[in-house]
């Protein structure tokens, strides 16, 4: 295997092994059983999103000679991202109270709110190990 192919996966599933860390210890600090908003793990991985963008400012920092369009990359993505964590945390405080509205809930905050992020951690974990950013 590759050191790029290592790079890559390693980038993408580090943060996903912190989120099932975290999935994990908030289920054993709960001690109930799984529910609904144990798997509402979008906001979660948007914020790591915005990590990895603001920790790749200091990669660039350090690359001689610094390259500007990877700058101006970097600061488009960590606008994505800021404006995905602010979609992230509309559609919670929408969608989170309602118990009522069970189908749609489950679609915004499993399935919508998770696949928005993952592909946005995705799509930087490629643009990263492509060296485009």
């Amino acid at each position: 295997m590759a050191i790029s192919e290592i790079a890559y996966w390693g980038t993408f599933l580090i943060p996903l092994v912190l989120l099932a860390v975290g999935v994990s210890i908030q289920k054993l600090v709960d001690g109930k059983p799984f529910r609904r908003d144990h798997f509402y793990l979008g906001l979660d991985l948007t914020v790591y999103f915005l990590a990895s963008t603001m920790i790749n400012f200091l990669d660039i920092a350090k690359a001689e000679p610094v390259v500007v369009i990877k700058i101006a990359w970097t600061v488009v993505l960590l606008l994505v991202a800021i404006v995905l964590l602010m979609i992230q945390m509309s559609m919670h405080q929408r969608w989170m109270g309602t118990e009522n509205n069970t189908r749609m809930q489950v679609f915004m905050l499993c399935y919508l709110a998770n696949i928005l992020a993952l592909a946005a951690l995705y799509g930087f974990v490629k643009l990263k190990t492509g060296g485009l950013i």
